[in-house]
């Protein structure tokens, strides 16, 4: 059991150039997750790679946590059950991308972005591949968790380019990891604690080629006391006006109090037990 509430809203929008969107947003209180996936390929084939991300990733933490589905022993043990778990779906979306981009010529060359977070007890866990990126807003100071597998950011961890020069770079979208491309990727895993008052971002690029992380906490900080989907809207909506040069999408995400539990929710909760 959590010590606080979690509440979640998502956004994502076309954008003022792109024919379509292929990014995919999904948010699920009962699960305690949120995920972001930015595709890429021609035709549709980003959309539907983005989309398998997102649906596999949610449909297997479901299983697992229904008892339909086991994690095998052998699943790297020396993880917890949360990391297990969500690398296992994020393995399994994966597989199901390159199975699918396997299958025809024109989804050859499908891939997408990764950057998912659930949360367990007083934690958060996030799985992470390509550029889609999860910053934690608290005590008004924006930070990113999350490491950009691109080339640009690589040059910037060489000592190659500066994080300024990097933003403004040619290479800026070309990625050095993402899902669908490989039968086997290597996933970024991250757990780190999280109390009252703290807000999760995650975002396609999109959002943060339109938004310097200053933008993002003068945003976050005076809208507080806003309504989280008000506060996703405004994030994509100032992004694309000062931008919108590609799909953009965020979900939020914000640790409340928990709330007083009723006597009739305590007698429910006691009367299904097994």
């Amino acid at each position: 059991m959590s010590s606080f509430d979690i509440e979640f809203a998502a956004v994502t929008d076309i954008g003022k150039i792109r024919e379509k969107n292929e990014d995919n947003v999904l948010i699920s209180s009962d699960l305690g997750l949120g995920v972001v996936a930015d595709g890429m390929g021609g035709h549709s084939a980003g959309e539907i790679a983005s989309n398998i991300a997102v649906s596999v990733l949610a449909e297997t933490v479901r299983k697992v946590n229904n008892g339909q589905l086991k994690i095998p022993q052998t699943f790297l043990p020396k993880l917890d059950e949360t990391e297990r778990k969500i690398l296992m779906a994020a393995n399994l979306a994966n597989a199901a991308i390159y199975s699918t981009a396997q299958s025809s010529e024109i989804y050859k060359m499908m891939g997408t972005t990764l950057t998912g977070v659930i949360f367990d007890k007083d934690f958060a866990t996030a799985v992470h591949v390509g550029d889609s990126r999860l910053y934690l807003f608290r005590d008004d100071k924006i930070v990113q968790i999350t490491t950009d597998h691109s080339l640009a950011m690589e040059h910037v961890r060489r000592g190659l380019l500066t994080r300024a020069e990097a933003d403004r770079s040619k290479i800026q979208n070309v990625l050095t990891r993402a899902m669908g491309i490989k039968k086997n990727i290597e996933f970024d895993l991250l757990k780190f604690p999280v109390k009252v008052g703290d807000v999760l971002l995650l975002c396609s690029d999109g959002l943060y080629k339109g938004l310097r992380e200053s933008d993002m906490a003068a945003i976050l900080h005076e809208g507080k006391e806003t309504a989280i989907v008000k506060l996703c809207r405004r994030l994509v909506r100032e992004a694309n006006d000062k931008d919108g040069q590609d799909n953009i999408s965020a979900v939020l995400i914000k640790i409340l109090p928990a709330k007083p539990v009723t006597f009739k929710q305590r007698l429910k909760r006691f009367f299904s037990r097994d």
